[in-house]
């Protein structure tokens, strides 16, 4: 839907979006009371929210997807998730898993073609596990970028990245590793790492002896019939895309092709909402599996492959990742006892929407959970 110039603004004027918004029930208020006071801070462009629960599911739509051409999202417009992308790879690691390709604790440079006599601290290889619980002693990024990160401008950190970053293919990120030194004993240490996770999926590449695309085809996005989500956008659905935003408002550009297994796919809500509901149905093998804890406490915090976990006052479990890129950010959060889940798909960067994301989306389930049946609409 295309705004008009008026809409967009009394948008900036008011800080009252647009959206779609019908205002009918309690549930629909909710949600509404808790995206207005996100679009509080002035970073806010466009957000698209999705919320699923026991099979039905409602759609939220607030702002706009271009400062030069407001235009309303829709379910179908398509964000770079980032981070999500994370889950993936550990839903396509639990397949491995499963298949006996791969196992959590044997030495992982098993997978790899060449060796890798660096990639081990105190006699531990780095493993599976390691790897997926960012307890690997690798690296946040090849080439490092914690330089970057110390003191970041979010106008220039893009550019920064790209120019250093923008290169990079498999074989130079596998031809560098040679180089790297493990800051800590695999296992030991957290330390965020986006390296860690390509390295699993270049191992995964090699023991099913095929692209890591083809393999989120195949046991995910192709049997959800998630048809717009991928590590490209087709030339098709250029039209959909939103343009992403720095916390100052200023156009960035688009999330690396090289992000990969590691931060690399575009998705929309509609499409997010059949990944949401299959893992909140825990039914296939791969999700269960994904979902098992492998480090940390059940009672209080713990990472499943590749999730964040832990229990929610009430004690049922809570699971959920963010996402962040150059100008978009993301938040998928799953509450597999009360099978809802919340999409929040968002065209503005910086560490502080992700945070915001969920706090909107438990804003939300505080203020109508107990209450809201989204079949009762």
């Amino acid at each position: 839907m295309i705004l008009s110039a008026v809409l967009l603004t009394a948008f900036a004027a008011t800080g009252s979006p647009p959206t779609d918004n019908p205002l009918k029930s309690r549930f629909d208020r909710a949600v509404d009371s808790a995206v207005t006071e996100f679009f509080k801070q002035p970073a806010h462009v466009g957000l698209s929210l999705a919320v699923y629960q026991r099979g039905h599911i409602e759609y939220y739509n607030y702002g706009t997807t271009s400062k030069d051409t407001p235009t309303l999202p829709t379910r179908k417009t398509l964000y770079e998730i980032a981070s999500i992308t994370k889950t993936f790879t550990g839903a396509v690691a639990a397949k491995a898993l499963l298949d006996h390709k791969m196992s959590l604790d044997g030495d992982f440079r098993a997978y790899l073609q060449t060796p890798y006599p660096n990639l081990e601290k105190n006699g531990k290889p780095i493993t599976l596990r390691s790897l997926a619980t960012h307890t690997s002693g690798l690296p946040k990024d090849i080439p490092d970028s914690d330089a970057f990160f110390q003191h970041p401008d979010f106008d220039k950190l893009p550019f920064q990245l790209i120019a250093r970053e923008g290169e990079y293919d498999t074989t130079r990120y596998l031809r560098e590793l040679h180089d790297v030194t493990l800051a800590s004993e695999p296992g030991s240490k957290s330390r965020y790492s986006n390296i860690g996770i390509k390295l699993i999926s270049f191992g995964l590449e090699n023991v099913y002896g095929r692209p890591y695309a083809d393999l989120l085809y195949s046991y995910i996005t192709g049997p959800l019939k998630m048809r717009h989500t991928g590590l490209a956008v087709t030339k098709e659905d250029t039209v959909l895309e939103a343009q992403g935003y720095s916390p100052s408002g200023k156009l960035m550009p688009h999330t690396l092709p090289n992000a990969g297994a590691a931060g690399g796919l575009y998705s929309s809500a509609e499409d997010m909402m059949k990944y949401a509901s299959w893992q909140l149905a825990e039914r296939d093998p791969i999700v269960k599996k994904s979902h098992t804890m492998i480090s940390g406490d059940a009672h209080s915090f713990g990472n499943g492959l590749i999730w964040d976990e832990a229990p929610m006052k009430d004690g049922q479990r809570r699971l959920w990742h963010s996402g962040g890129s150059y100008g978009m950010s993301s938040q998928l959060i799953l509450l597999p006892d009360a099978k809802t889940g919340f999409v929040l798909l968002a065209n503005d960067g910086g560490f502080e929407t992700q945070m915001e994301l969920d706090k909107l989306a438990m804003a939300v389930w505080r203020d109508a959970g107990p209450v809201f049946r989204l079949s009762e609409r």
